[in-house]
């Protein structure tokens, strides 16, 4: 699974910070391709995957720190200095609990702010974590969500939730941020078993207060969960095959499918409403069958970007 990098690289103020799948985080400049620095997140921070596709998260960059997590119980997340490369910190996430398997996981960091508290919120091989963005301390952890064969969905934060999902029966949850004098704890808002969603690949996206996202084991079944409650408002039919990479834009929600499927579905709650669908087709020569990249909007054109190829395709509204 060494066959390229799989992360969206991050560009902040001239530099571009991308994750190779053997572990190289590297930092070039945009408008040369110079290299500025380079780490790895096996060899110098200590890092391992959970399992075998190989690392594949997209850096996260917050002021002077670049935020990438290398998974092991000693190096579970680092911050580094976004110009330098040098460690700033180091958080230690240790035993959170038994689901799951050690290591990185597919998915990557995002901002959360409890109160005063500034904190980085990701998904690794035992589940769910709150780190301090100061010091990177381990603030809070999640345990019941994890999977023990690749965790990848990106949580979505909304103020104090955070809401995540992962396949291979794992199920999907939601946790509450509480915080405590100098302290912050996560207090499950409820637990939705995978006979009611589970995401496997593609992630989910929050429009308002509702998360949609594809729905089973290698499938997914377009759904609209509230995100305070976990009430699914509707589920329907998977208009294409495999996994779903799930996209926002102007109302709409873009349902991209393995093989190839474009699915245009209402952003609304109130019912399932299917407005368009197309397929394209993977050019003549490329290896695989398997689609799993992210969807980019992209003026008024969808573009679909897969190892070597890119198709394009146009929808209106």
């Amino acid at each position: 699974h060494s066959d390229g990098a799989r992360c969206t690289p991050t560009v902040v103020g001239g530099l571009v910070y991308a994750v190779g799948t053997d572990g190289d985080l590297v930092c070039v400049d945009a408008s040369t391709g110079r290299e500025v620095w380079r780490t790895n997140l096996e060899k110098n921070l200590g890092g391992r995957m959970m399992s075998g596709w190989r690392f594949s998260e997209s850096p996260l960059v917050d002021g002077d720190k670049v935020i990438v997590t290398p998974g092991s119980a000693q190096s579970t997340m680092v911050a580094l200095n976004r110009r330098t490369g040098k460690l700033i910190w180091r958080c230690a996430a240790g035993d959170i609990g038994q689901n799951g398997a050690d290591g990185a996981g597919y998915s990557s960091a995002v901002v959360a702010q409890v109160g005063d508290v500034r904190m980085y919120v990701q998904q690794y091989g035992r589940g769910l974590i709150g780190v301090d963005a100061a010091t990177g301390k381990l603030r809070w952890s999640y345990n019941r969500v994890a999977c023990g064969t690749a965790n990848i969905m990106t949580p979505i934060v909304k103020d104090r939730l955070v809401f995540v999902s992962n396949a291979y029966q794992a199920g999907a949850a939601c946790v509450r941020m509480v915080p405590e004098s100098s302290a912050v704890r996560a207090e499950e808002v409820y637990f939705l078993p995978p006979r009611t969603f589970q995401n496997h690949h593609g992630g989910a996206v929050l429009v308002g207060d509702y998360v949609y996202g594809g729905h089973g084991q290698n499938a997914g079944a377009p759904t609209c969960i509230e995100l305070k409650t976990g009430k699914v408002m509707w589920q329907a039919s998977a208009p294409g095959r495999g996994s779903a990479a799930v996209l926002y834009a102007d109302g709409k929600l873009y349902f991209r499918y393995e093989n190839g499927t474009m699915a245009l579905i209402e952003a609304s709650p109130a019912a399932y409403g299917w407005l368009a669908r197309s397929t394209s087709r993977l050019r003549p020569g490329l290896p695989g069958r398997t689609r799993w990249c992210s969807t980019v909007v992209c003026t008024f054109a969808t573009t679909m970007s897969c190892c070597a190829t890119t198709s394009a395709a146009g929808a209106s509204a």
